[in-house]
């Protein structure tokens, strides 16, 4: 662990410039769902936000970790268990979302009322690295909450939550609410579904709605919790939708609760086969990754794709070796798109920071298992 620890001495220097990077205001307006029939679980999610600039990264397992926590010394550190297929805006290591090798599902959406919990004993870490630990080391959902246990977020960019989803069709939604984590999940989550207001919100606005219970009639709109009862009756629908048409229904109800033009990525996650699917507002044709054609071992390269590459289908055979340099470029046109929106801006020496980070893992091949 040498390395790590000098990387971990050496970041105090840089944090002034990375503290507002990570999540811009406003980026996270989306939608998420999960649909279950017998075995076929299928996850639907909306990335709704003004750039559309990302990368689907290949995650190894077998990497000895740590987190860039931002004003801790007690940064979290793991050696990953599980490799992961994750959709990255920032830079490597920063996802979005994705999927791991075991059929866990972690995705992020916006919160306005989200309060983290204060810096106590537990190992830190930032939002969007917080989901790169559970594709990590997670492969239930029961691992994933028991996880509050030893990490709490630190925050270095913009209030969150979370929905989550394995391969045995448990979900739940983790909120930090006043200082602690608040999750629903089995008979506190009848509807397997979320957006942008808190879950116990969203649930008060559906019971107002016909169909479930009220008279209103759905606006079917843009906002928050329009799409969420819009996300209620896709996960109802779908109890007459054939099983192996699933994956096209899970698009079409994307379409439904899409923004236009600023719902940027379409993802659907086939969670018993784990096979990604996804479609960009530049290159709307679905494609595919299979998780069991990606080699996670991390005795070989790290592998990526450009979300604008112009492929169709099965996209395995043209991922690209991951490398400094294109996370470079990742983090130079992200952060060029974010100051052109007056999101933010990184200075480049931070920059130059957050592409070398992941050199500074190692390789411990036997996952940690």
């Amino acid at each position: 662990m040498a390395m790590i620890s000098r990387s971990i001495a050496l970041f105090p220097a840089i944090a002034l410039f990375l503290v507002s990077m990570l999540l811009p205001a406003d980026a996270l307006p989306c939608s998420t769902f999960l649909i279950r029939q017998g075995r076929e679980i299928v996850f639907g999610k909306n990335y709704d936000f003004r750039v559309s600039e990302g990368r689907l990264m290949v995650n190894k397992r077998g990497v000895a970790k740590f987190a860039l926590a931002l004003g801790s010394r007690n940064p979290a550190k793991w050696v990953s268990r599980y490799g992961s297929v994750s959709f990255n805006q920032v830079a490597r290591e920063y996802p979005n979302g994705g999927m791991n090798e075991a059929g866990l599902v972690v995705e992020i959406m916006w919160l306005d009322s989200t309060k983290y919990p204060a810096p106590d004993d537990r190992a830190a870490i930032s939002e969007l690295q917080w989901i790169q630990y559970q594709l990590d080391n997670c492969a239930t959902v029961a691992d994933v909450l028991a996880t509050d246990g030893v990490i709490r977020i630190e925050p270095t960019g913009k209030p969150v939550h979370f929905f989550v989803a394995d391969r045995d069709g448990d979900a739940a939604t983790i909120e930090f609410l006043d200082g602690a984590l608040v999750y629903r999940r089995a008979e506190s989550l009848p509807v397997p579904a979320l957006t942008n207001h808190t879950y116990d919100e969203s649930l008060a606005c559906l019971s107002r709605h016909e169909g479930f219970g009220g008279r209103e009639r759905a606006a079917g709109g843009w906002e928050s919790l329009d799409r969420f009862v819009t996300c209620a009756r896709i996960v109802r629908d779908a109890r007459s939708v054939r099983s192996k048409k699933l994956v096209p229904y899970a698009f079409d109800a994307l379409e439904t609760v899409s923004q236009g033009d600023r719902t940027v990525w379409s993802i659907v996650y086939d969670m018993e086969r784990r096979v990604v699917r996804f479609r960009t507002v530049g290159r709307p044709d679905i494609r595919i990754l299979k998780l069991e054609r990606c080699d996670f071992s991390c005795e070989s390269p790290a592998l990526m794709l450009d979300l604008e590459t112009e492929i169709e289908g099965d996209v395995a055979g043209r991922l690209v070796r991951w490398t400094t340099e294109l996370n470079r470029d990742l983090i130079g046109r992200t952060f060029k798109r974010y100051a052109e929106e007056s999101f933010m801006s990184l200075s480049a020496e931070a920059q130059d920071y957050l592409a070398r980070y992941p050199e500074r893992f190692e390789c411990r091949a036997d996952g940690g298992r």
